[in-house]
């Protein structure tokens, strides 16, 4: 199996289920509203999104739950993108590349920096504010991959933030199995 199969294969339960949510929410205009209240992170409005997104994380503990899967879904659903584009696999910190290259301001830079130096469970809201401004310049957001890399995010060798801030910085990436 190649390099790429394997990381694709590593990506097949977080694609699956932002397309679920995703899929599930597509005509309800009360559910999309409810989860771009839940980027607060405010509890009442993150418990109004468990209908939606609590039937596709089985076996997932409730506390990855409230710090990754459910900031993501959140996330893809305020700024939608087709999932897994061919050719558009990215991480955090090409993203946050482009949006550095699309403005003229050195904020991104400076978010960017301080968002590698945050935990998990501190990290909701400067991300939050990232994908935003992604948003308002039209920089792609790869949630499977960004769903990915927040699960691993506490990883003693923090090899995810080096990964993202090699990319920003434009470097190639170490061991990064998924380009």
């Amino acid at each position: 199996m190649s390099t790429t199969t394997t990381a694709t294969n590593k990506l097949e339960r977080e694609v699956r289920f932002l397309k679920l949510v995703n899929d599930r929410i597509k005509n309800d205009s009360g559910a999309k509203a409810g989860f771009k209240r839940a980027l607060s992170g405010e509890s009442e409005h993150i418990r109004k999104v468990y209908p939606f997104v609590l039937p596709f994380l089985g076996g997932v503990s409730d506390w990855e739950q409230e710090q990754v899967w459910i900031p993501v879904a959140c996330l893809s659903v305020y700024y939608p993108q087709d999932i897994r584009e061919d050719g558009k696999h990215r991480n955090f910190g090409q993203s946050c590349q482009g949006l550095a290259k699309a403005t003229t301001s050195e904020g991104a830079d400076r978010r960017f920096r301080a968002l590698l130096d945050l935990s998990l469970e501190d990290i909701y809201s400067p991300l939050t504010a990232l994908v935003r401004q992604m948003k308002s310049r039209g920089i792609a957001t790869d949630y499977p991959r960004l769903l990915s890399d927040l699960r691993q995010w506490g990883h003693a060798d923090q090899y995810i933030q080096d990964q993202w801030a090699r990319t920003f910085w434009g470097a190639v990436p170490k061991n990064d199995e998924s380009q």
